[in-house]
């Protein structure tokens, strides 16, 4: 496993990018094969997913409200971002269940 560098260089913040792009492409990916299966649209697995993430860390008391605050504005934008992405993906679905 590769560690943070001494310095937070170029090479580290296109580390954290990178690893947030998997994160969002692996989520809609997810939230596709998800809403195949449930007949509904992927925004609506979205839409769980996020429900879901966003309780699970709000709720664990170990992480410090200060590092979770900033937790939870990372979270929504990358979900936010998620949410753009599943929209388009819902146009592929007709006159499914929302």
């Amino acid at each position: 496993m590769t560690a943070m560098s001494a310095n937070y260089d170029e090479d580290d913040f296109a580390r954290l990018l990178a690893l947030e792009y998997g994160f969002e492409a692996l989520t809609l990916i997810s939230a596709v094969n998800y809403a195949q299966l449930a007949g509904t649209k992927p925004s609506a697995a979205v839409s769980q997913f996020r429900s879901a993430i966003e309780g699970a860390f709000s709720d664990n008391r170990e992480i410090p409200t200060e590092l979770r605050d900033l937790m939870r504005q990372h979270i929504k934008r990358m979900f936010d971002h998620v949410t753009q992405m599943a929209a388009h993906a819902d146009l592929g679905y007709g006159d499914q269940s929302s």
